[in-house]
């Protein structure tokens, strides 16, 4: 009994010496830590200029893609064709 005893006091000063008043390592880390990761993805990715903004829409053409819906329901669709590494 005397041993449970010292056992959970034990192991609750244990615990309690773990406590801190800040989190870990907030004072400790370098504030240019991540510069790196940041220039990287910077540097992946490109911001379209104002021409390229304005000239995203594509109008969908509806005589193709009726005839896109036509060929499907008639089973006239070209199979896709095969590609390996090889590119036959």
């Amino acid at each position: 009994m005397n041993t449970k005893r010292f056992a959970v006091i034990f192991g609750l000063v244990a615990l309690g010496a773990c406590a801190t008043s800040k989190p870990a390592l907030e004072s400790s880390l370098d504030p240019s830590l991540g510069q790196a990761v940041r220039h990287n993805i910077a540097a992946m990715a490109v911001a379209p200029s104002a021409r390229q903004k304005a000239d995203t829409y594509i109008p969908a053409d509806p005589a193709r893609a009726a005839l896109a819906r036509k060929h499907y329901r008639e089973d006239k669709v070209e199979a896709p064709v095969p590609v390996n590494a090889s590119g036959e």
